[in-house]
């Protein structure tokens, strides 16, 4: 499963080296070119809240199978588009596809795995998708280098068809149809937004990978030539945040010991001011640049795997559903980062970067109203019994 998150959502930051490429074979901008990634991150991200639903009604396997191969599909065909408008149809297809994958991969880790091994199980899983954002540039800026743009998606259909095999053969059968109709899941996400504290746990989830896919975006298209001048440096850039993936999922045993919303709203502080001392810096060096992103993307890494568990914990039997708003948020957030990036370019690469941490920043202030509103609904729990 965490092979398959790196695989699957890396499709979505997959065209992010390849925009220039994208743009002359097509006719297009740099800037219209950069719609793939949201064409592909809007359906995704609002597929969740349907296939969280489905995966609490027809069972986490199937929907993982079916999403899987409709992604595949749709892969191979973006590889042999000739124009935006198809390539941007078909990568809308691959995005619905791949929505079929983290609600449901979430849900049947919190149920299949021990409780005291869970917290680990969920790091990794999420530590994937977040490092699918490098892993996805890296392995596409590879397979370009291979065989041009269109190797990247044929490369990437072949690794989903495998990853679909293999995860039907490791996943245990679906059971007796979930408790819950499907009537009854879609009631159920209603209920789940409405609760305050996850409805603001929902909006601060929005910055988090908003800023962390605008920075990269950034880096591809504002950058000073003289920083990020050729494929090698921005190969170091991108590899760089590399070890930060590695590690967190190693020390969330440790981590778990804090609450999850705190540790969350200062990663997200931490995060904020980063993208603070570089914009301020302006023009960097590779390496300090680097050094930088690595905390940077270490403080977004931590964020995700406890508020997962918070969310799954706070939705009862609807869990995948209440997991599937969370990861909508999160990824409608990574789909409209580029768009950001784009309608604020003439401020240029610091100004950017300025309007990306004081999102993260204000998301943090968000997640503290969030742990007050839970700790103020447990006193009162505690009190009425």
């Amino acid at each position: 499963m965490t092979v398959a998150g790196l695989v699957i959502v890396g499709q979505l930051y997959a065209v992010i080296p390849l925009l220039q490429a994208l743009a002359a074979d097509w006719g297009t901008t740099v800037g219209a070119a950069t719609a793939t990634t949201t064409l592909f991150g809007i359906p995704y991200a609002s597929g969740f809240l349907l296939t969280g639903p489905l995966a609490d009604r027809f069972g986490r396997r199937t929907v993982i199978t079916v999403g899987l191969t409709v992604m595949t599909v749709a892969t191979v065909l973006v590889g042999l588009s000739d124009s935006l408008v198809l390539g941007g149809v078909l990568r809308a297809v691959q995005g619905l596809g791949a929505a079929a994958f983290s609600p449901a991969a979430l849900a049947y880790l919190t149920e299949r795995i021990e409780p005291r091994r869970r917290p680990s199980a969920l790091a990794c899983l999420i530590t994937s998708f977040l490092a699918a954002a490098v892993v996805g540039q890296l392995l596409a800026q590879a397979l370009s280098g291979l065989g041009g743009w269109r190797f990247v998606f044929y490369g990437n259909a072949v690794l989903l068809l495998v990853l679909t095999i293999a995860l039907r053969k490791v996943m245990s059968p679906d059971g007796a149809s979930g408790t819950l109709t499907l009537r009854g899941s879609f009631k159920a996400m209603g209920a789940l937004a409405a609760k305050p504290a996850l409805a603001v746990l929902y909006l601060a989830t929005l910055p988090v990978l908003g800023g962390f896919v605008g920075v990269y975006t950034a880096l591809q298209v504002l950058a000073p030539e003289d920083l990020v001048g050729g494929s090698h440096e921005l190969f170091l850039l991108r590899a760089s945040a590399l070890p930060a993936m590695v590690l967190i999922p190693v020390i969330t045993a440790w981590l778990s010991r804090f609450r999850a919303t705190r540790r969350t709203a200062l990663a997200l502080f931490v995060a904020a001011a980063i993208l603070g001392v570089l914009a301020a810096l302006g023009s960097a060096d590779v390496l300090v640049l680097g050094a930088f992103l690595l905390v940077y993307v270490a403080a977004i890494t931590l964020i995700s795997p406890g508020l997962t568990e918070l969310v799954g914990s706070m939705a009862g039997a609807a869990r995948a559903t209440g997991i599937a708003l969370y990861t909508f948020a999160l990824l409608m957030g990574a789909s409209l980062g580029p768009q950001v990036v784009v309608l604020l370019r003439s401020q240029g690469l610091a100004g950017v970067l300025v309007v990306l941490g004081v999102a993260q920043a204000v998301a943090g202030l968000l997640v503290l109203l969030a742990d007050r509103l839970i700790v103020r609904t447990q006193a009162r729990v505690a009190t009425s019994t």
